[in-house]
Parts: C-alpha cells; structure tokens; sequence
C-alpha cells in the first residue's frame, strides 16, 4: 500500500478509466483501492458510497469533456478558428490517462440500463451541440442549417470514437478535420 495521500479527483479518475476499460460493472470500491494501491478507507474519507462516486464522475466527464473545453475555446475570437479549436480538443485520445473515446462508449452504454445517466448523457449532448450550432451561428449559417450542421459535426465525432476502437483503419482525424474545414469553407461569412 501506498502512502500517497489521495484526491477525489484521483478516485474518479480511476474510476472513469474502470468504466472505460470494463463497463460500470468495473467500478468497483475494492477494485479502485487496488488500482491506485491503497485501502477502501482512503474511498470512504472522499465519498459516502459507491452512488456518490458515480455522480462524481458524470460532474467531472461533464466538467472536464464540456464546460471546459467550452470556456477554453470561447477565448478564441475568429468563430472558424473556435470551430477548429473545438475539432481539436475533441480529437485528443486520452484525457488523465483515461482513453476518450473508450470512456465515451461506456458511459453511453451505461446509459442504456440507467434512465438518470441516459438523462445527463443527452443534456451534455444537447449542450454540446447548441455549442457547436452557436459557433456556426457566429460563421453566418442560420439557426436550422447551424442546428443540422452542429449535430453533424457530433455524430461525426461520436462515430470517430467508434471507430478508434472498433475499426482503427478507418479512425482518421484528418478526415474530421476535413469535415469541419469544409464546412468552415462553405460558410456565409469566414
């Protein structure tokens, strides 16, 4: 055992790379403590329960893979340039030492036995896409094509991460940079 005085943070990031290795299933106290080599009772010291962790990290995965990636490409003045910035803090692999897209899956399909997750999982992804659709809006496309365009950029990025683990063949990040610079090419105003 370790020493190390332990974070939340620490217990909820090992517990996101659990989910994106094993399914929720993996996200077990024991199994962490084991993970980062110490004992269940640093867990307790952070979290009441096992429930408590889990809305730790839907706060932190929507924290860190949203709100974050919101505010540190807002910066970016030119809305093509903010598009392109958004393109590649989503292309990243691996967060933390958690893979991205791996952690996007499994949380999805927790999602799919879990009514309280596929709720949370759907708001990120309608806030999500209001972000992009907004950026688009600001490029000059109106709000339905922005809405339509917005979502297309998503479900891209959702089946990229498929591909990174299903296919590897075919998950080319230049393609998706390819996607979104056409349709930064394509806008009414650049």
């Amino acid at each position: 055992m370790t020493n190390r005085r332990f974070r939340p943070q620490d217990w909820i990031v090992a517990a996101l790379a659990a989910l994106a290795e094993g399914g929720i299933g993996a996200v077990r106290i024991e199994k962490l403590a084991r993970r980062l080599n110490t004992s269940k009772g640093s867990f307790y010291w952070h979290f009441a329960d096992r429930p408590a962790l889990l809305t730790a990290l839907l706060d932190f995965w929507e924290t860190e893979g949203t709100s974050l990636v919101i505010s540190s490409v807002d910066t970016v003045e030119h809305p093509a340039e903010r598009l392109r910035a958004v393109a590649d803090a989503a292309l990243i692999p691996s967060e933390q030492g958690v893979d991205v897209a791996r952690a996007e899956a499994a949380l999805r399909a927790w999602a799919a036995e879990e009514p309280v997750v596929a709720e949370r999982i759907a708001r990120v992804d309608d806030r999500r896409v209001a972000y992009l659709a907004q950026i688009l809006q600001l490029m000059g496309y109106d709000r339905t094509p922005a809405q339509r365009l917005g979502t297309g950029i998503y479900l891209a990025l959702m089946g990229l991460y498929d591909a990174r683990r299903y296919a590897p063949s075919l998950a080319d990040d230049s393609a998706f940079h390819a996607l979104v610079d056409g349709i930064v090419a394509s806008a009414p105003q650049k």
